[in-house]
């Protein structure tokens, strides 16, 4: 299915993992309305440029999931900005390989949120899992493979980290 899709009321957005969403530049899953959620789809983010934060999601809302969901060829996984109790579960999210590590975008970005929970996700080739500027959030039981920074916290407090395994990166956690 050919993107971009903006989710801008409260509604769920499912397909099984065979079911692949792809766009040009840009972000391709834009997520503003409180309480909708992504679950299951298999997003392409072929074509991502660096310089413009093209991410297969983007979330800006309040109460709202990414359940599950495969990100494949992203620039910038997903991301997660302004919002509070937003729910990161269960997702793969496989950036480039072939390009240099600190060339390559954030697999999972959080910045400026809060209660949130990022649990039960694997994420490889990408350059880390950034939790910025961020209180109060669980980052659980993720798996994290050949990463710049497994996971790299700046100016957030409060935040439980347990139970992740972080494996054939540069840096464990900054």
């Amino acid at each position: 299915y050919q993107g971009p899709l903006k989710l801008q009321r409260s509604v769920t957005l499912w397909g099984p993992r065979d079911a692949m969403l792809r766009s040009g530049p840009g972000v391709i899953i834009d997520v503003t309305a409180p309480g909708a959620a992504v679950l299951g789809l298999t997003i392409d983010g072929a074509n991502g440029r660096f310089d413009f934060l093209d991410g297969a999601i983007r979330v800006a809302a309040d109460d709202t999931r990414v359940e599950g969901v495969s990100v494949i060829n992203a620039m910038f996984g997903i991301l997660v900005e302004r919002a509070r109790r937003v729910r990161v579960v269960g997702n793969h999210v496989a950036g480039n390989r072939e390009a240099a590590t600190s060339m390559r975008g954030d697999t999972i970005r959080v910045w400026e949120t809060r209660d949130s929970v990022i649990e039960h996700n694997t994420i490889e080739d990408g350059r880390e899992l950034v939790i910025w500027y961020s209180r109060d959030n669980r980052i659980e039981s993720n798996r994290i493979l050949r990463a710049r920074y497994g996971l790299h916290f700046m100016y957030s407090s409060g935040n439980l980290v347990r139970g992740n395994t972080l494996l054939d990166g540069v840096v464990g956690v900054f």
